[in-house]
């Protein structure tokens, strides 16, 4: 059944108990033209949006269900999902190169430990060393 957007906005403003003149008054629309809004099956969006502000209700979702928006708003859903999907999963491999990353980086920190240790080492038996043998104190 297609949208009859007057007569639910009309229903709206009679469930406030609101009057013409009130309502008019709430939309900046002379009285007389309420019945006008009331006998519309469609009308311009930026009315639309005056009267769903002024009465504190969303008017634009009505049209969220029916066709075509709802097919349309069905396809957005599914690239968001899809797209939702393929960020999730580059989100995982990034979490893993990551991962690996750190990996990488503490062992080096190791290996560069590792190196230290042994340039010290090294250093100090050469210093052994060369405190044997005359004329190697040169390091």
């Amino acid at each position: 059944m297609p949208i009859h957007i007057g007569h639910i906005i009309q229903a709206e403003v009679e469930l406030k108990r609101l009057t013409q003149k009130e309502f008019g008054a709430l939309i900046h629309k002379n009285e007389k033209t309420v019945p006008d809004i009331y006998n519309r099956a469609t009308m311009s969006i930026d009315l639309l949006v005056a009267i769903s502000v002024a009465l504190k209700k969303d008017f634009i979702k009505f049209f969220y269900d029916a066709e075509p928006m709802k097919s349309i708003r069905d396809d957005e859903t599914i690239l968001l999902k899809s797209e939702i999907q393929k960020i999730m999963q580059e989100k995982i491999t990034l979490e893993r190169e990551l991962a690996l990353m750190q990996n990488l980086v503490e062992s080096q920190k190791e290996t560069i430990c590792f190196a230290k240790e042994q340039l010290d080492h090294y250093k100090s038996k050469l210093l052994e060393f060369s405190g044997n043998k005359p004329g190697l104190s040169a390091i």
